[in-house]
């Protein structure tokens, strides 16, 4: 499959996603560690290039803290502040998934779409050139 082919794919499954739930605010998929943006969706004004960064930072601090516990890899990771909440996913052992929903939102129904999304992008990631999408 061809890199123009895969981030089309991904475009359309983050977007069918992100605008059939209305609680959902936006999705980013992230290269991991290096934070990079690979697609994402927003219904407002958020820096993608931002979010990726610390979606990747924060994974990195907290995987760190479950290696230190001796736990294993960290697989998903739930953040509420007072304005909403943010769910960072595993997409693979390359990519990460963050998505910001609504402080009322369904968790629970997201979690699993999001877990459903994480296996299809993981799928379409196998063959994603990581180098060839980030040149300058």
């Amino acid at each position: 499959m061809s890199q123009e082919k895969i981030m089309a794919d991904i475009d359309v499954l983050l977007r069918d996603f992100t605008d059939s739930q209305s609680d959902v605010q936006g999705q980013i998929l992230i290269a991991y560690p290096q934070g990079l943006p690979i697609g994402e969706t927003w219904k407002g004004a958020v820096d993608p290039i931002m979010i990726g960064a610390l979606s990747a930072a924060v994974k990195l601090t907290f995987q760190n803290l479950c290696k230190n516990l001796k736990k294993g890899n960290l697989k998903r990771l739930f953040m509420n502040s007072e304005k909403g909440r943010v769910i960072i996913q595993n997409a693979g052992d390359k990519a990460i998934l963050s998505t910001i929903i609504d402080q009322e939102a369904d968790i629970v129904r997201i979690s699993f779409e999001m877990s459903n999304i994480a296996v299809r992008l993981e799928k379409l990631l196998k063959d994603f050139d990581y180098d060839k999408a980030f040149e300058v």
